[in-house]
Protein backbone atom coordinates (compact mmCIF):
# COMPACT_ATOMS: atom_id res chain seq x y z
CA UNK A 1 0.00 0.00 0.00
CA UNK A 2 1.23 3.77 -0.80
CA UNK A 3 0.17 6.11 0.74
CA UNK A 4 0.94 9.59 -0.94
CA UNK A 5 1.31 12.46 1.31
CA UNK A 6 1.88 16.18 0.19
CA UNK A 7 5.42 17.77 0.36
CA UNK A 8 6.28 19.25 4.01
CA UNK A 9 3.72 17.80 5.86
CA UNK A 10 3.78 17.06 9.96
CA UNK A 11 4.36 13.56 11.04
CA UNK A 12 1.47 13.65 12.75
CA UNK A 13 -0.60 13.27 9.13
CA UNK A 14 1.51 10.49 8.15
CA UNK A 15 1.38 8.91 11.60
CA UNK A 16 -2.63 8.80 11.39
CA UNK A 17 -2.50 7.53 8.10
CA UNK A 18 -0.06 4.81 9.16
CA UNK A 19 -2.45 3.91 11.80
CA UNK A 20 -5.65 3.33 8.91
CA UNK A 21 -3.17 1.37 7.04
CA UNK A 22 -3.24 -1.07 9.66
CA UNK A 23 -7.12 -0.87 10.40
CA UNK A 24 -6.41 1.12 13.99
CA UNK A 25 -8.92 3.54 13.66
CA UNK A 26 -8.86 4.96 17.57
CA UNK A 27 -6.21 5.63 19.83
CA UNK A 28 -6.42 6.09 23.66
CA UNK A 29 -4.73 8.51 25.89
CA UNK A 30 -4.58 10.00 29.34
CA UNK A 31 -5.89 13.31 30.08
CA UNK A 32 -5.69 16.18 27.44
CA UNK A 33 -5.52 15.05 23.60
CA UNK A 34 -2.03 15.88 22.46
CA UNK A 35 -2.41 18.96 20.26
CA UNK A 36 -1.01 16.51 16.91
CA UNK A 37 -4.28 14.31 17.35
CA UNK A 38 -6.57 16.51 17.75
CA UNK A 39 -5.03 18.46 14.52
CA UNK A 40 -6.70 15.35 13.15
CA UNK A 41 -10.60 15.85 13.46
CA UNK A 42 -10.90 12.44 10.70
CA UNK A 43 -8.67 10.18 13.27
CA UNK A 44 -10.60 10.38 16.96
CA UNK A 45 -9.16 10.19 20.20
CA UNK A 46 -10.30 9.09 23.86
CA UNK A 47 -8.82 10.62 26.84
CA UNK A 48 -9.29 8.89 30.23
CA UNK A 49 -8.45 9.95 33.52
CA UNK A 50 -6.07 7.34 34.59
CA UNK A 51 -3.28 5.64 33.33
CA UNK A 52 -4.45 1.65 33.99
CA UNK A 53 -7.68 2.87 32.42
CA UNK A 54 -5.93 4.34 29.39
CA UNK A 55 -3.99 0.67 29.14
CA UNK A 56 -7.24 -1.29 29.51
CA UNK A 57 -9.36 1.25 27.13
CA UNK A 58 -6.97 0.24 24.05
CA UNK A 59 -6.66 -3.53 25.35
CA UNK A 60 -10.72 -3.85 24.82
CA UNK A 61 -10.45 -1.92 21.93
CA UNK A 62 -7.93 -4.55 20.35
CA UNK A 63 -9.90 -7.74 21.44
CA UNK A 64 -13.14 -6.02 19.70
CA UNK A 65 -11.68 -5.20 16.57
CA UNK A 66 -9.13 -7.51 16.50
CA UNK A 67 -6.58 -5.02 15.38
CA UNK A 68 -3.49 -3.48 17.60
CA UNK A 69 -4.54 -1.64 20.83
CA UNK A 70 -2.71 2.12 20.31
CA UNK A 71 -2.20 4.25 23.56
CA UNK A 72 -0.45 7.15 24.57
CA UNK A 73 1.31 7.63 28.09
CA UNK A 74 2.97 11.32 29.19
CA UNK A 75 5.66 10.15 30.48
CA UNK A 76 8.07 7.42 32.42
CA UNK A 77 5.91 8.23 35.99
CA UNK A 78 3.01 6.53 34.08
CA UNK A 79 4.07 3.07 34.03
CA UNK A 80 3.68 1.97 37.56
CA UNK A 81 0.39 2.75 37.28
CA UNK A 82 0.10 1.24 33.77
CA UNK A 83 1.81 -2.23 35.06
CA UNK A 84 -1.43 -4.14 36.05
CA UNK A 85 -3.08 -3.27 32.85
CA UNK A 86 -0.02 -4.54 30.86
CA UNK A 87 0.65 -7.73 32.53
CA UNK A 88 -3.35 -8.41 31.82
CA UNK A 89 -2.94 -7.56 28.08
CA UNK A 90 0.28 -9.67 28.34
CA UNK A 91 -1.50 -12.73 29.95
CA UNK A 92 -4.19 -12.71 27.09
CA UNK A 93 -2.08 -12.37 24.31
CA UNK A 94 -3.34 -8.60 23.36
CA UNK A 95 -1.45 -6.85 20.88
CA UNK A 96 -0.95 -3.32 22.32
CA UNK A 97 1.91 -0.24 21.28
CA UNK A 98 2.21 2.11 23.89
CA UNK A 99 4.01 5.13 22.87
CA UNK A 100 5.58 6.93 25.99
CA UNK A 101 6.68 10.53 25.98
CA UNK A 102 10.97 10.75 26.32
CA UNK A 103 12.96 13.69 26.49
CA UNK A 104 16.27 14.41 27.49
CA UNK A 105 15.25 17.49 30.08
CA UNK A 106 13.40 14.87 31.66
CA UNK A 107 15.95 11.55 31.73
CA UNK A 108 17.43 12.50 35.32
CA UNK A 109 13.68 12.12 36.48
CA UNK A 110 12.27 9.03 34.42
CA UNK A 111 12.02 5.46 36.05
CA UNK A 112 13.84 2.70 34.56
CA UNK A 113 11.06 1.66 32.61
CA UNK A 114 12.56 -0.66 30.82
CA UNK A 115 13.85 -2.56 33.64
CA UNK A 116 10.00 -3.02 35.04
CA UNK A 117 8.67 -3.75 31.61
CA UNK A 118 10.72 -6.03 29.90
CA UNK A 119 8.70 -9.10 31.62
CA UNK A 120 5.68 -7.75 29.93
CA UNK A 121 6.59 -7.15 26.24
CA UNK A 122 8.03 -8.03 22.93
CA UNK A 123 10.61 -4.91 22.83
CA UNK A 124 11.30 -1.90 23.61
CA UNK A 125 11.75 0.61 21.26
CA UNK A 126 13.79 3.61 21.66
CA UNK A 127 12.80 6.92 18.91
CA UNK A 128 15.75 9.72 19.04
CA UNK A 129 15.16 11.40 15.34
CA UNK A 130 12.25 12.23 13.11
CA UNK A 131 13.45 10.04 10.03
CA UNK A 132 12.88 6.82 12.75
CA UNK A 133 9.33 8.02 13.79
CA UNK A 134 6.84 6.38 11.18
CA UNK A 135 9.53 3.21 10.48
CA UNK A 136 9.76 2.18 14.01
CA UNK A 137 6.14 2.41 15.04
CA UNK A 138 5.37 0.19 11.48
CA UNK A 139 7.67 -2.47 12.54
CA UNK A 140 6.45 -1.81 16.59
CA UNK A 141 2.64 -2.39 15.07
CA UNK A 142 3.09 -5.83 13.20
CA UNK A 143 5.62 -7.29 16.11
CA UNK A 144 3.13 -6.51 18.41
CA UNK A 145 0.74 -9.14 15.92
CA UNK A 146 3.07 -11.15 15.16
CA UNK A 147 3.49 -14.46 16.53
CA UNK A 148 1.84 -14.86 19.43
CA UNK A 149 0.49 -11.27 20.01
CA UNK A 150 2.04 -8.76 22.80
CA UNK A 151 2.73 -5.30 23.50
CA UNK A 152 5.94 -2.82 22.28
CA UNK A 153 6.75 0.05 24.31
CA UNK A 154 7.84 3.19 21.61
CA UNK A 155 9.89 5.66 23.37
CA UNK A 156 9.35 8.64 22.04
CA UNK A 157 9.72 12.78 22.06
CA UNK A 158 6.17 13.44 21.39
CA UNK A 159 7.12 16.93 19.81
CA UNK A 160 8.54 14.44 16.73
CA UNK A 161 5.06 14.59 15.37
CA UNK A 162 5.34 18.33 14.88
CA UNK A 163 7.94 17.71 12.69
CA UNK A 164 7.57 18.30 8.56
CA UNK A 165 9.01 15.93 6.62
CA UNK A 166 8.84 16.37 2.60
CA UNK A 167 8.82 12.02 1.66
CA UNK A 168 6.81 10.47 1.63
CA UNK A 169 6.36 7.08 3.43
CA UNK A 170 5.35 3.63 2.35
CA UNK A 171 4.39 1.34 4.60
CA UNK A 172 5.50 -2.23 3.51
CA UNK A 173 2.48 -4.90 4.08
CA UNK A 174 0.84 -3.90 6.59
CA UNK A 175 -1.15 -8.04 6.85
CA UNK A 176 0.99 -10.02 9.14
CA UNK A 177 1.09 -13.22 8.26
CA UNK A 178 0.68 -15.69 11.97
CA UNK A 179 3.86 -17.73 12.29
CA UNK A 180 2.87 -21.22 9.76
CA UNK A 181 4.63 -24.27 10.19
CA UNK A 182 3.26 -26.59 7.95
CA UNK A 183 2.07 -29.86 9.56
CA UNK A 184 4.70 -32.78 8.18
CA UNK A 185 3.37 -35.59 6.53
CA UNK A 186 4.49 -37.91 9.49
CA UNK A 187 2.42 -35.77 11.82
CA UNK A 188 -0.58 -35.20 9.85
CA UNK A 189 -0.43 -39.45 9.23
CA UNK A 190 -0.25 -39.63 13.25
CA UNK A 191 -3.39 -36.75 13.66
CA UNK A 192 -5.75 -38.84 11.11
CA UNK A 193 -4.84 -41.99 12.96
CA UNK A 194 -5.85 -40.40 16.44
CA UNK A 195 -8.75 -39.64 14.63
CA UNK A 196 -10.35 -42.57 13.28
CA UNK A 197 -8.47 -44.83 16.42
CA UNK A 198 -10.65 -42.41 19.01
CA UNK A 199 -13.83 -43.41 20.66
CA UNK A 200 -14.27 -40.85 22.69
CA UNK A 201 -12.56 -37.67 21.20
CA UNK A 202 -13.14 -33.66 22.27
CA UNK A 203 -11.92 -30.32 21.36
CA UNK A 204 -11.13 -28.10 23.84
CA UNK A 205 -11.35 -24.50 22.51
CA UNK A 206 -8.62 -21.91 24.27
CA UNK A 207 -8.60 -18.19 23.82
CA UNK A 208 -6.15 -18.81 20.93
CA UNK A 209 -8.82 -19.63 18.71
CA UNK A 210 -10.08 -16.32 18.81
CA UNK A 211 -7.08 -14.18 18.86
CA UNK A 212 -6.20 -16.28 16.01
CA UNK A 213 -9.57 -15.73 13.95
CA UNK A 214 -9.57 -19.05 13.42
CA UNK A 215 -13.74 -19.45 13.94
CA UNK A 216 -14.51 -20.10 10.69
CA UNK A 217 -11.97 -23.11 10.30
CA UNK A 218 -13.07 -24.42 13.57
CA UNK A 219 -16.90 -24.49 12.39
CA UNK A 220 -16.12 -26.30 9.63
CA UNK A 221 -13.82 -28.79 11.37
CA UNK A 222 -16.58 -29.33 13.84
CA UNK A 223 -19.16 -30.15 10.98
CA UNK A 224 -17.02 -32.40 9.28
CA UNK A 225 -15.89 -34.33 12.57
CA UNK A 226 -19.12 -34.14 15.00
CA UNK A 227 -16.73 -33.97 17.76
CA UNK A 228 -18.67 -32.44 20.69
CA UNK A 229 -16.37 -29.59 22.19
CA UNK A 230 -15.95 -27.40 25.38
CA UNK A 231 -14.27 -23.99 25.78
CA UNK A 232 -12.13 -22.27 28.36
CA UNK A 233 -13.34 -18.80 29.88
CA UNK A 234 -11.10 -17.11 26.34
CA UNK A 235 -12.21 -19.57 24.33
CA UNK A 236 -16.11 -18.69 24.95
CA UNK A 237 -17.79 -17.20 21.49
CA UNK A 238 -15.79 -18.78 19.40
CA UNK A 239 -18.46 -20.73 18.10
CA UNK A 240 -21.84 -20.07 19.09
CA UNK A 241 -22.39 -21.28 23.10
CA UNK A 242 -25.82 -23.23 21.41
CA UNK A 243 -24.21 -24.96 18.83
CA UNK A 244 -26.07 -28.32 19.60
CA UNK A 245 -22.15 -30.15 19.87
CA UNK A 246 -21.24 -27.36 22.47
CA UNK A 247 -20.72 -28.77 26.44
CA UNK A 248 -20.27 -25.22 28.08
CA UNK A 249 -17.12 -24.26 29.77
CA UNK A 250 -14.53 -26.18 31.20
CA UNK A 251 -12.28 -26.06 34.71
CA UNK A 252 -13.02 -24.58 38.25
CA UNK A 253 -16.18 -23.50 37.43
CA UNK A 254 -17.26 -25.25 34.23
CA UNK A 255 -20.15 -27.12 33.33
CA UNK A 256 -20.57 -30.58 34.55
CA UNK A 257 -21.02 -31.71 31.11
CA UNK A 258 -17.56 -30.35 30.08
CA UNK A 259 -15.73 -31.66 32.47
CA UNK A 260 -17.32 -34.79 32.51
CA UNK A 261 -16.06 -34.66 28.98
CA UNK A 262 -12.94 -34.03 29.35
CA UNK A 263 -12.48 -36.55 31.85
CA UNK A 264 -13.75 -39.12 29.47
CA UNK A 265 -12.16 -38.26 26.34
CA UNK A 266 -9.45 -40.76 24.86
CA UNK A 267 -8.70 -38.11 22.30
CA UNK A 268 -8.22 -34.47 23.58
CA UNK A 269 -7.80 -31.61 20.59
CA UNK A 270 -6.47 -28.58 22.43
CA UNK A 271 -6.58 -25.60 20.80
CA UNK A 272 -4.73 -21.83 21.69
CA UNK A 273 -4.87 -23.27 25.59
CA UNK A 274 -2.65 -22.16 28.42
CA UNK A 275 -3.56 -25.03 30.76
CA UNK A 276 -3.52 -22.84 33.85
CA UNK A 277 -4.77 -24.53 37.21
CA UNK A 278 -8.31 -23.12 36.72
CA UNK A 279 -8.48 -24.98 33.55
CA UNK A 280 -6.86 -28.20 34.82
CA UNK A 281 -7.59 -29.16 38.51
CA UNK A 282 -5.33 -31.26 39.46
CA UNK A 283 -2.97 -32.19 36.76
CA UNK A 284 -3.13 -35.65 37.64
CA UNK A 285 -6.43 -35.66 37.29
CA UNK A 286 -6.83 -33.92 34.11
CA UNK A 287 -8.35 -36.19 31.52
CA UNK A 288 -6.44 -38.98 32.66
CA UNK A 289 -7.40 -41.64 29.71
CA UNK A 290 -6.68 -39.30 26.82
CA UNK A 291 -3.65 -38.46 24.17
CA UNK A 292 -3.46 -34.89 23.46
CA UNK A 293 -3.16 -32.94 20.56
CA UNK A 294 -1.96 -29.52 21.58
CA UNK A 295 -1.53 -26.64 18.86
CA UNK A 296 -0.53 -23.36 20.36
CA UNK A 297 1.40 -20.60 18.45
CA UNK A 298 4.22 -20.36 21.26
CA UNK A 299 6.68 -23.14 21.74
CA UNK A 300 6.87 -21.94 25.28
CA UNK A 301 3.37 -23.22 25.83
CA UNK A 302 4.00 -26.60 24.64
CA UNK A 303 4.47 -29.81 27.40
CA UNK A 304 4.59 -27.31 29.95
CA UNK A 305 2.33 -28.05 32.11
CA UNK A 306 0.29 -31.00 30.58
CA UNK A 307 2.29 -33.77 28.85
CA UNK A 308 1.04 -34.00 25.11
CA UNK A 309 1.61 -36.73 22.81
CA UNK A 310 1.13 -34.54 19.27
CA UNK A 311 2.49 -31.22 19.54
CA UNK A 312 2.02 -29.37 17.02
CA UNK A 313 3.86 -25.18 16.76
CA UNK A 314 1.88 -23.13 14.90
CA UNK A 315 -1.51 -20.75 14.32
CA UNK A 316 -4.47 -22.30 15.04
CA UNK A 317 -6.13 -20.78 11.74
CA UNK A 318 -3.35 -22.38 9.77
CA UNK A 319 -3.43 -25.68 11.42
CA UNK A 320 -7.28 -26.16 11.04
CA UNK A 321 -7.41 -24.87 7.58
CA UNK A 322 -4.29 -27.96 6.78
CA UNK A 323 -6.77 -30.43 8.58
CA UNK A 324 -9.73 -29.47 6.68
CA UNK A 325 -8.10 -30.29 3.54
CA UNK A 326 -8.16 -33.68 4.73
CA UNK A 327 -10.68 -36.83 4.60
CA UNK A 328 -11.80 -36.29 7.86
CA UNK A 329 -13.37 -39.20 10.14
CA UNK A 330 -16.73 -38.90 11.82
CA UNK A 331 -16.69 -39.01 16.15
CA UNK A 332 -19.39 -41.82 16.93
CA UNK A 333 -23.03 -41.18 17.19
CA UNK A 334 -23.01 -43.09 20.45
CA UNK A 335 -19.86 -41.17 21.95
CA UNK A 336 -22.01 -38.04 20.71
CA UNK A 337 -25.24 -38.91 22.02
CA UNK A 338 -24.19 -39.78 25.57
CA UNK A 339 -21.70 -36.61 26.13
CA UNK A 340 -24.75 -34.22 24.79
CA UNK A 341 -26.79 -35.95 27.26
CA UNK A 342 -25.03 -34.90 30.14
CA UNK A 343 -25.72 -31.18 29.12
CA UNK A 344 -29.13 -31.69 29.65
CA UNK A 345 -29.07 -33.27 33.04
CA UNK A 346 -26.18 -31.42 34.65
CA UNK A 347 -27.18 -29.21 38.16
CA UNK A 348 -28.56 -25.91 37.74
CA UNK A 349 -25.73 -22.99 38.42
CA UNK A 350 -28.63 -21.08 40.96
CA UNK A 351 -31.83 -22.58 42.47
CA UNK A 352 -33.56 -19.64 41.49
CA UNK A 353 -35.49 -18.33 44.63
CA UNK A 354 -38.26 -15.28 45.05
CA UNK A 355 -36.79 -14.15 48.10
CA UNK A 356 -33.64 -12.70 46.30
CA UNK A 357 -33.23 -11.27 42.70
CA UNK A 358 -30.96 -13.76 40.94
CA UNK A 359 -27.98 -13.07 38.81
CA UNK A 360 -29.41 -15.86 36.26
CA UNK A 361 -32.76 -13.69 35.81
CA UNK A 362 -30.61 -10.59 35.38
CA UNK A 363 -27.99 -11.77 32.77
CA UNK A 364 -30.80 -13.84 31.18
CA UNK A 365 -32.88 -10.65 30.67
CA UNK A 366 -30.06 -8.66 29.59
CA UNK A 367 -29.24 -10.99 26.60
CA UNK A 368 -33.08 -10.85 25.25
CA UNK A 369 -33.32 -7.04 25.87
CA UNK A 370 -29.37 -6.20 23.90
CA UNK A 371 -28.93 -5.32 20.64
CA UNK A 372 -27.21 -8.89 18.83
CA UNK A 373 -24.51 -7.00 18.28
CA UNK A 374 -23.77 -5.94 21.67
CA UNK A 375 -20.18 -6.90 23.21
CA UNK A 376 -19.74 -7.97 27.30
CA UNK A 377 -17.65 -6.66 29.18
CA UNK A 378 -16.66 -7.78 32.58
CA UNK A 379 -14.56 -7.33 35.67
CA UNK A 380 -13.47 -10.20 37.72
CA UNK A 381 -15.01 -12.27 40.52
CA UNK A 382 -18.51 -13.92 40.75
CA UNK A 383 -20.10 -11.81 38.30
CA UNK A 384 -17.64 -12.77 35.76
CA UNK A 385 -18.35 -16.86 36.20
CA UNK A 386 -21.85 -16.05 36.11
CA UNK A 387 -21.73 -14.02 32.89
CA UNK A 388 -19.78 -17.15 31.39
CA UNK A 389 -22.62 -19.90 32.22
CA UNK A 390 -25.75 -17.09 31.57
CA UNK A 391 -25.10 -14.96 28.51
CA UNK A 392 -25.04 -17.16 25.58
CA UNK A 393 -21.84 -15.64 23.07
CA UNK A 394 -22.99 -16.00 19.87
CA UNK A 395 -19.24 -15.15 18.19
CA UNK A 396 -15.66 -14.20 18.87
CA UNK A 397 -14.39 -10.85 19.72
CA UNK A 398 -17.79 -10.32 22.00
CA UNK A 399 -16.58 -11.06 25.72
CA UNK A 400 -14.16 -8.87 26.54
CA UNK A 401 -12.88 -10.05 30.16
CA UNK A 402 -9.19 -11.05 32.02
CA UNK A 403 -8.78 -14.44 32.15
CA UNK A 404 -5.04 -14.84 32.98
CA UNK A 405 -4.07 -11.85 35.20
CA UNK A 406 -7.62 -11.76 36.73
CA UNK A 407 -7.48 -7.76 36.79
CA UNK A 408 -10.40 -6.28 39.35
CA UNK A 409 -10.93 -2.72 37.47
CA UNK A 410 -10.61 -4.06 34.02
CA UNK A 411 -14.55 -4.25 32.77
CA UNK A 412 -15.01 -0.25 32.45
CA UNK A 413 -12.31 0.86 30.68
CA UNK A 414 -12.11 -2.06 28.80
CA UNK A 415 -15.93 -1.26 27.50
CA UNK A 416 -14.99 2.07 26.71
CA UNK A 417 -12.22 0.72 24.57
CA UNK A 418 -15.10 -1.86 23.33
CA UNK A 419 -17.30 1.13 22.54
CA UNK A 420 -14.95 2.23 19.98
CA UNK A 421 -15.37 -0.44 17.92
CA UNK A 422 -18.11 1.31 15.71
CA UNK A 423 -20.01 4.17 15.97
CA UNK A 424 -22.43 4.22 18.74
CA UNK A 425 -21.66 0.44 19.29
CA UNK A 426 -23.53 -1.11 22.57
CA UNK A 427 -21.40 -3.11 25.32
CA UNK A 428 -23.05 -4.21 28.27
CA UNK A 429 -20.66 -4.32 31.56
CA UNK A 430 -21.34 -6.38 34.19
CA UNK A 431 -19.40 -6.03 37.46
CA UNK A 432 -19.63 -6.18 40.96
CA UNK A 433 -19.55 -3.73 43.78
CA UNK A 434 -16.03 -4.28 44.63
CA UNK A 435 -14.41 -4.59 41.30
CA UNK A 436 -16.35 -0.95 40.09
CA UNK A 437 -15.27 0.85 42.64
CA UNK A 438 -11.72 -0.38 41.18
CA UNK A 439 -11.85 2.26 38.40
CA UNK A 440 -15.11 4.15 38.67
CA UNK A 441 -13.40 7.06 37.53
CA UNK A 442 -13.62 6.76 34.44
CA UNK A 443 -17.30 7.25 34.78
CA UNK A 444 -15.99 10.78 34.23
CA UNK A 445 -14.96 9.47 30.57
CA UNK A 446 -18.22 7.47 30.02
CA UNK A 447 -20.28 10.98 30.78
CA UNK A 448 -18.26 13.02 28.59
CA UNK A 449 -18.01 10.93 25.40
CA UNK A 450 -21.76 9.83 25.91
CA UNK A 451 -21.04 5.87 25.23
CA UNK A 452 -23.63 3.36 24.18
CA UNK A 453 -22.44 1.53 27.70
CA UNK A 454 -24.98 -0.25 30.48
CA UNK A 455 -23.78 -1.14 33.41
CA UNK A 456 -25.10 -3.38 35.18
CA UNK A 457 -23.29 -3.62 39.12
CA UNK A 458 -24.16 -6.74 41.04
CA UNK A 459 -24.36 -5.32 44.70
CA UNK A 460 -23.89 -8.09 47.41
CA UNK A 461 -21.59 -5.95 50.16
CA UNK A 462 -18.71 -7.99 49.53
CA UNK A 463 -15.66 -9.25 47.47
CA UNK A 464 -17.88 -12.01 46.50
CA UNK A 465 -15.43 -14.74 44.95
CA UNK A 466 -13.13 -14.55 47.94
CA UNK A 467 -15.84 -14.53 50.65
CA UNK A 468 -17.45 -17.48 49.02
CA UNK A 469 -13.85 -19.22 49.31
CA UNK A 470 -13.93 -18.79 52.74
CA UNK A 471 -16.96 -20.04 53.51
CA UNK A 472 -16.79 -23.10 51.73
CA UNK A 473 -13.13 -23.92 52.54
CA UNK A 474 -12.42 -22.02 55.80
CA UNK A 475 -15.18 -22.45 57.65
CA UNK A 476 -16.84 -18.81 57.30
CA UNK A 477 -14.20 -17.46 58.89
CA UNK A 478 -14.11 -14.14 56.81
CA UNK A 479 -11.77 -11.13 56.45
CA UNK A 480 -11.64 -8.41 54.68
CA UNK A 481 -14.22 -8.79 52.30
CA UNK A 482 -17.11 -7.12 53.10
CA UNK A 483 -17.16 -3.79 52.04
CA UNK A 484 -19.26 -0.69 51.48
CA UNK A 485 -20.21 0.84 48.37
CA UNK A 486 -21.80 4.58 47.20
CA UNK A 487 -25.64 4.83 46.08
CA UNK A 488 -24.40 3.92 42.62
CA UNK A 489 -27.83 5.69 41.05
CA UNK A 490 -26.16 8.90 42.82
CA UNK A 491 -22.76 8.60 41.95
CA UNK A 492 -23.97 8.29 38.46
CA UNK A 493 -26.47 11.34 38.53
CA UNK A 494 -23.48 13.30 39.73
CA UNK A 495 -21.87 12.92 36.36
CA UNK A 496 -25.45 13.29 34.29
CA UNK A 497 -25.52 9.47 33.80
CA UNK A 498 -29.18 7.84 33.50
CA UNK A 499 -29.86 5.02 36.33
CA UNK A 500 -31.88 2.89 38.50
CA UNK A 501 -31.83 -0.26 40.98
CA UNK A 502 -33.80 -2.97 40.87
CA UNK A 503 -34.44 -5.21 44.46
CA UNK A 504 -36.85 -7.85 42.45
CA UNK A 505 -36.96 -9.66 38.89
CA UNK A 506 -40.07 -7.25 38.44
CA UNK A 507 -38.08 -4.06 39.05
CA UNK A 508 -34.87 -5.62 37.30
CA UNK A 509 -36.83 -6.44 34.03
CA UNK A 510 -38.46 -3.05 33.74
CA UNK A 511 -34.76 -1.40 34.38
CA UNK A 512 -33.13 -3.27 32.25
CA UNK A 513 -35.84 -2.57 29.30
CA UNK A 514 -35.65 1.12 30.40
CA UNK A 515 -31.96 1.13 30.18
CA UNK A 516 -32.12 -0.11 26.74
CA UNK A 517 -34.54 2.33 25.30
CA UNK A 518 -32.34 4.82 26.69
CA UNK A 519 -29.33 7.05 24.45
CA UNK A 520 -26.27 6.87 25.60
CA UNK A 521 -24.88 5.54 29.39
CA UNK A 522 -27.08 4.07 31.57
CA UNK A 523 -26.24 2.41 35.10
CA UNK A 524 -28.23 -0.29 36.31
CA UNK A 525 -27.64 -1.24 40.22
CA UNK A 526 -28.69 -5.20 41.29
CA UNK A 527 -29.10 -6.03 44.94
CA UNK A 528 -28.79 -9.30 44.96
CA UNK A 529 -28.42 -11.80 48.28
CA UNK A 530 -25.34 -11.26 49.80
CA UNK A 531 -23.95 -14.45 49.72
CA UNK A 532 -25.17 -16.25 46.68
CA UNK A 533 -22.21 -18.44 45.80
CA UNK A 534 -21.20 -19.58 41.97
CA UNK A 535 -21.75 -23.36 41.26
CA UNK A 536 -20.31 -25.79 40.27
CA UNK A 537 -16.98 -25.09 41.84
CA UNK A 538 -13.75 -27.42 42.28
CA UNK A 539 -12.36 -27.24 45.57
CA UNK A 540 -8.75 -25.90 45.91
CA UNK A 541 -6.47 -28.95 44.59
CA UNK A 542 -9.11 -31.34 43.53
CA UNK A 543 -9.61 -32.93 39.94
CA UNK A 544 -12.55 -31.06 37.95
CA UNK A 545 -14.76 -34.64 38.53
CA UNK A 546 -14.99 -33.26 42.19
CA UNK A 547 -16.61 -30.35 41.34
CA UNK A 548 -18.88 -29.32 43.93
CA UNK A 549 -22.41 -28.35 43.09
CA UNK A 550 -25.04 -25.83 44.73
CA UNK A 551 -26.17 -26.67 48.16
CA UNK A 552 -23.48 -29.26 48.77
Amino acid sequence: MIIATPTKTNLSHHFTKLLKAHHINHTFITGQPLPFLADQPDFPVTSLVHDQATVHAADGYSRATGAVGVCFLYNHQAIPSAITAMATAKLDSVPLVILLQSSDHESRLSADTFSMTQALIKDYVPVRGKDELLPRVDDSLKLAKTGRPGIVIVDVDFQLFNAEIDATFNPTDTSVSSTKKQIKDDKMTEILTALKEAKQPVILVGGGTVIGNASRELDYFIKQTSIPFVSTLMGLGAIDEDHPLHLGMVGMHGTYSANRAVHKADLLICLGVRFSDRITGKIKGFSPHSKKIQVDIDPAEINKLISVELPIIGDVKNVLSELNQQALPQALDTWQTEACSWQQTSAKFHKVTHESLDPSVILTTLQQVAQSDCLVATDVGQHQMWTAHHFRLRGPRQFLTSGGFGTMGYGLPAAIGGARKTPNQQVILVTGDGSFQMNLQELMTVSRERLNIKIAIFQNGYLGMVRQWQQLFYQRQYSEVKITSPDFTLLASSYGINSGQAHTSDEAHALIKRAMATDGPFVMSFTIEDEKNVYPIVPPGGSNTEALLDGE
